[in-house]
C-alpha cells in the first residue's frame, strides 16, 4: 500500500466496485484485499506503516462501517424509484348456504336444509407504487445518508492516521531501546576498562582495594543497565509487531533508522498550524458531516407532518371453477394526510432539532480540542528540539571529561572517585541523547497527527529513501 496515507480511504472504498448483484449503484466498494506476508527484507518505517494499515483490525472495523454507510445511501435512494410487487397463488374456498332449500313433510312440517359449494381457483396480482411528492422528505433522507457516509469516510481517515501514529511511536520506541542497548554496551566497555585499570594498579600496589571494589560495583551497575535495556528492546519489538497486525513473537528485520528529519514545516507559527488543522483533521470533517446529517434529519421529520402524493397501478388476474376468468386493472393517485398521531411527529421534529444543537456543540468542542492539541504538541516539539541540542552538548562535554578523568587516574594524578563521577555522567549523557533524539522524532509525528498531516510525514520519509 503506497502513496499518501489518507488516500487509502478513496483507493479502498471507492475504486473497486462490488458485485452488481449486491451493489447495483456501485456505491459500496469492495472490501480491502488480503494482506501480503511480512517480507523478509529490512523494513523501513513507511513499510511498517503500510503493513499496519493493511493488517491492523482497527482499519478493518472502520472500512466495514464506511461500506455500511455507503449501503445506507443506496437504501435512501431507493425512494427515487417505484416499488413493484407481484403475488400469485392458488385458492380453495367453500361457501355454505344456510337454509338454502325448503322441505315439507307429509304432516305439513316445514324445514330448511343447508347446502355448500367448493371452488378452486387462482389469482395473480401485479402492483406498482411511486412517491411523487412529499415536501422534500425523500431528498432530506438521501442528504442525511450521504452526510453519514461522509462522516464514516472521515472516521476511516481518522483511524488510518491513528494507526499510522501508533506504528510510528512503536517504531521509535523500539529504535530508541535499541540505541539504549548500544549506549549501555559502550558504557559497559568503558567501565570494564576502568575496572581493569583499577585492578592492575591494585595488584601493583599503587592503589587501594577500595578503588577496585568501586570499579567492580560500577561495572556491575552498567551490566545491570544493559540487561534492562535488552529486555525493554524485546518488549518494544513485540509491541511493534502487534501494531502492524502480527503476533508479538514475529521477528522483524528493520532498516537503520533514517537521519532526523527537519521540523521546519511543523515549527511554523502555531496559529497557522491550528488553521491547517481545522482544514485537514478528519475528526473535524466527521463532526461537520454529523452536523449536516442532523440538519437533514430535521427536514425529513418536518416532511412527515405534511401530505404526500403517490401514484399507483395494479393488475389482478383471477380464475375460479364456478365463474369466468377475470382480469381487473386500476391506476390512480393516493393523497396521504397525516392528521393526528398523539403529537409523535411534533416531538420527532423537536428531537431532530435538539440533535442539531448537540452536533453543533460537539463540532465546536472538537474544534477547540484540535486547537489545544496542536498548541500542546507544537510546544512539546519546540521543547524536544531544545532538549536535543542540550543533550548533544552534554555528550560532548561528558565524553571529554570521562577521557580526561581516566587518563589522570592512569597517570596517578587523579582519584578514582573523579573517574567514577565522570563515567557515571557519561553514561547518563548517552541515555539522555538517545531519549532526546527519539523524543524529537515522536514529537514530530504527534504534531503531524494533531495537524492532520501525518500522511505527508510518512510520504516524506518514503521519498527520502
Amino acid at each position: 500500500m503506497r502513496g499518501r496515507v489518507c488516500n487509502i480511504v478513496v483507493v479502498s472504498l471507492l475504486a473497486a466496485p462490488a458485485a452488481a448483484r449486491d451493489d447495483p449503484r456501485h456505491l459500496i466498494g469492495a472490501p480491502p484485499a488480503a494482506c501480503a506476508a511480512v517480507p523478509d527484507t529490512p523494513l523501513t518505517l513507511p513499510d511498517l506503516v503500510d503493513l499496519a494499515l493493511c493488517a491492523n483490525p482497527a482499519t478493518a472495523v472502520a472500512y466495514a462501517a464506511a461500506r455500511g454507510a455507503a449501503a445506507n445511501v443506496g437504501i435512501a435512494r431507493a425512494a427515487d424509484l417505484p416499488t413493484v410487487s407481484a403475488t400469485v397463488g392458488p385458492t380453495l374456498s367453500r361457501t355454505d348456504y344456510l337454509r338454502d332449500q325448503q322441505f315439507t313433510t307429509a304432516g305439513g312440517f316445514s324445514f330448511g336444509a343447508t347446502t355448500h359449494q367448493t371452488d378452486f381457483g387462482g389469482s395473480a396480482n401485479l402492483a406498482l407504487s411511486y412517491l411523487l411528492f412529499d415536501f422534500g422528505g425523500r431528498a432530506a433522507r438521501i442528504d442525511a445518508a450521504r452526510s453519514q457516509q461522509a462522516a464514516a469516510l472521515a472516521q476511516v481517515a481518522d483511524t488510518v492516521q491513528s494507526v499510522a501514529l501508533t506504528t510510528i511511536n512503536a517504531y521509535n520506541s523500539l529504535q530508541g531501546n535499541l540505541a539504549s542497548v548500544t549506549a549501555a554496551q559502550v558504557t559497559v566497555a568503558f567501565n570494564r576498562s576502568s575496572f581493569d585499570l583499577a585492578d592492575a594498579k591494585r595488584r601493583a600496589g599503587v592503589s587501594t582495594p577500595a578503588d577496585a571494589l568501586q570499579a567492580r560495583t560500577s561495572l556491575a551497575q552498567a551490566e545491570l543497565t544493559l540487561a534492562q535495556a535488552e529486555g525493554n528492546a524485546r518488549t518494544a519489538a513485540g509491541q511493534l509487531a502487534v501494531a502492524i497486525g502480527q503476533p508479538p513473537t514475529t521477528v522483524l528485520r528493520l532498516a537503520p533508522a533514517p537521519p532526523l528529519a527537519s521540523a521546519d514545516v511543523l515549527t511554523r507559527d502555531v496559529t497557522v498550524l491550528i488553521s491547517d488543522a481545522e482544514r485537514l483533521r478528519p475528526d473535524l470533517a466527521q463532526a461537520r458531516a454529523n452536523r449536516d446529517a442532523a440538519a437533514a434529519d430535521v427536514r425529513a421529520a418536518r416532511s412527515d407532518r405534511r401530505p404526500s402524493v403517490s401514484a399507483t397501478a395494479q393488475d389482478n388476474l383471477g380464475y375460479a371453477d364456478s365463474s369466468t376468468d377475470s382480469n381487473r386493472g386500476s391506476i390512480g393517485l393516493t393523497l396521504s394526510l397525516p392528521l393526528f398521531d398523539g403529537y409523535g411527529r411534533t416531538y420527532r421534529v423537536a428531537q431532530a432539532r435538539a440533535e442539531v444543537d448537540r452536533q453543533a456543540a460537539l463540532l465546536e468542542q472538537t474544534r477547540q480540542q484540535a486547537g489545544l492539541d496542536v498548541y500542546t504538541q507544537a510546544t512539546a516539539l519546540r521543547t524536544a528540539i531544545v532538549v536535543l541540542a542540550t543533550a548533544r552538548d552534554l555528550i560532548n562535554s561528558a565524553t571529554a571529561s570521562a577521557d580526561i578523568a581516566q587518563g589522570r587516574f592512569k597517570a596517578g594524578v587523579g582519584t578514582f572517585t573523579d573517574l567514577l563521577n565522570a563515567q557515571s555522567a557519561l553514561a547518563s549523557a548517552r541515555q539522555q541523547l538517545v531519549s532526546a533524539d527519539f523524543g524529537v522524532r515522536t514529537a514530530q509525528a504527534t504534531l503531524a497527527r494533531a495537524v492532520g498531516q501525518i500522511g505527508d510525514a510518512v510520504d516524506g520519509m518514503r521519498r527520502a529513501r
